[in-house]
């Protein structure tokens, strides 16, 4: 009873802590001059029918990988790790890489400093360059965090905007910064640009894990609780 207590508090604090992520992305894109219309179709910089199309054509067959997978989350980790996205299980890692402006999860290629300090607490030796990886706290597993992390991996491997280097460096300190205002002023109009596709991307994964989600029974369960207990509002 006690584990199953546990397994369900835990359940229920990732689906709030996504929802709360997903809250904040709004924030900072309307931040950066979005309406709330646009907001809720994922963002302005996806103007084009052939992207919405591409946008559509991963969230399908990622809905279809999930099926397969029977939403079990060691499926989906072992998954990726055949498509060469190595996991890494690190304590601490989120304070970690807070060090360099990084955040735990889904972590795209990286070179110089960045990828020396990322190789280093990975145990992969002085290198200054990574691969794409998954970060993630000891023993850390949760299904929803994955369905994120999978989403995220699959747009870029289908070529979407905004994965590049320079892209989520920015939404990483985009995101970690406390004066939003006084970095945006420092950015040229190509880097917010690339500020905004890697913002798209992130909200893109988001909305499609939650609606995933809401879908599941579990989900829906935990979902009403949380609207019930007044600590969520959609």
């Amino acid at each position: 009873m006690l584990r199953k207590i546990s397994v369900i508090i835990k359940d229920l604090s990732v689906i709030f802590l996504n929802w709360q992520s997903n809250h904040l992305q709004k924030k900072l894109i309307k931040r950066l001059g979005y309406t709330p219309k646009n907001v809720v179709d994922g963002c302005t910089v996806d103007i084009s029918q052939a992207e919405k199309d591409k946008r559509a054509k991963i969230d399908l067959e990622v809905r279809g990988l999930l099926k397969q997978f029977k939403n079990d989350v060691n499926k989906v980790a072992e998954f990726l790790t055949n498509n060469n996205i190595k996991i890494y299980r690190v304590k601490h890692a989120k304070d970690l890489l807070e060090k360099i402006t990084e955040d735990i999860g889904f972590i795209t290629e990286r070179h110089g400093y960045r990828a020396l300090f990322i190789n280093l607490i990975i145990g992969n030796g002085f290198k200054l360059k990574t691969e794409p990886m998954i970060i993630v706290e000891d023993e850390e597993l949760s299904i929803y965090n994955f369905i994120h992390y999978l989403h995220k991996w699959y747009a870029m491997k289908e070529g979407m905007p905004g994965y590049d280097e320079k892209s989520q460096i920015l939404l990483q300190k985009f995101n970690l910064s406390d004066k939003q205002d006084k970095l945006i002023g420092r950015l040229s109009i190509p880097e917010i640009e690339n500020l905004r596709h890697a913002i798209a991307r992130d909200v893109q994964s988001i909305d499609f894990m939650s609606q995933y989600s809401r879908e599941n029974s579990g989900s829906k369960q935990a979902l009403e609780k949380m609207k019930t207990d007044g600590s969520i509002n959609i």
